[in-house]
């Protein structure tokens, strides 16, 4: 194992951009930034992981980069990176096929994969992740959220702001969004669990839709489906401007549930 420390307690910038293994950043109250990196397959040997991987700190940024020239991408094994950080800093990274697991309080998560799952604890600011063949797994958060996956599962259990999940055939499930939701998939399935306020659009082909309404949210649904079943357990209002909530689901096939959140 090869390992970098860099003093300080102030939330820093991370940039990541590594082609494969794994990638965990840990987002803590710490007086000390930590890089550890070390093969992700046999054969490998730290010496070697130094002089391909790029470590820089400066001015609150630490690049981790594994160069485009690097033996990695030669079919030799990936790096499993770690990184402990401050809480409170921001994180982007990009990777071929790397799994991203983050925990602690992120202020901003920006991560790209072609065929790793996504997961993240707390984000309090803007959420951006992308990923064609990974599942995305989100706990916690505080601002816009936009995450974009081929066939991969999208997890979010509660958001703060505006929601926007799109999946071609994997399932969207929302445990609470405080604000608007767009929700687009084709063959997979999406339930949110509770909305109170602005819009709320989901669009299916073959999958069903499940939304449920917070108690006391005054509500205008838009519902439409070819062959599908729609069942609404809710009266609506009249559309006014005093409507709080307006939820709009289209689907060729798919069934469409609207009810009251648990």
């Amino acid at each position: 194992m090869t390992s970098w420390e860099f003093p300080g307690s102030d939330p820093i910038d991370i940039i990541i951009d590594i082609p494969a293994g794994s990638i965990a950043v840990s987002a803590e109250p710490t007086e000390v930034t930590t890089v550890r990196l070390e093969p992700s397959g046999p054969g490998r040997r730290s010496d070697q992981l130094t002089s391909e991987v790029q470590v820089t700190f400066g001015q609150g940024r630490l690049e981790i980069i594994q160069p485009k020239t690097s033996s990695f991408l030669r079919g030799h094994a990936g790096l499993d990176l770690t990184v402990t950080a401050p809480a409170g800093s921001r994180c982007k990274v990009r990777a071929a096929s790397a799994d991203v697991g983050c925990v602690g309080d992120l202020a901003e998560l920006d991560a790209k994969t072609a065929s790793g799952d996504i997961t993240a604890a707390s984000v309090s600011g803007r959420l951006a992740v992308t990923t064609a063949s990974g599942d995305v797994w989100l706990e916690d958060a505080g601002a816009a959220v936009e995450v974009h996956t081929a066939s991969g599962d999208i997890r979010l259990r509660e958001a703060a702001g505006d929601v926007s999940v799109h999946s071609a055939s994997g399932d969207i499930s929302i445990g609470t969004a405080a604000a608007s939701v767009l929700a687009n998939t084709a063959s997979g399935d999406v339930q949110i669990g509770s909305v109170a306020s602005g819009r709320t659009s989901v669009k299916t082909v073959s999958g069903d839709s499940a939304v449920g309404v917070a108690a006391g949210a005054s509500i205008y649904l838009d519902l439409s489906s070819l062959t599908g079943r729609i069942s609404n357990q809710l009266e609506e209002t009249d559309g006014g401007d005093d409507v709080g909530l307006q939820v709009t689901c289209r689907s060729v096939s798919g069934d469409i549930r609207i009810g009251r959140a648990a």
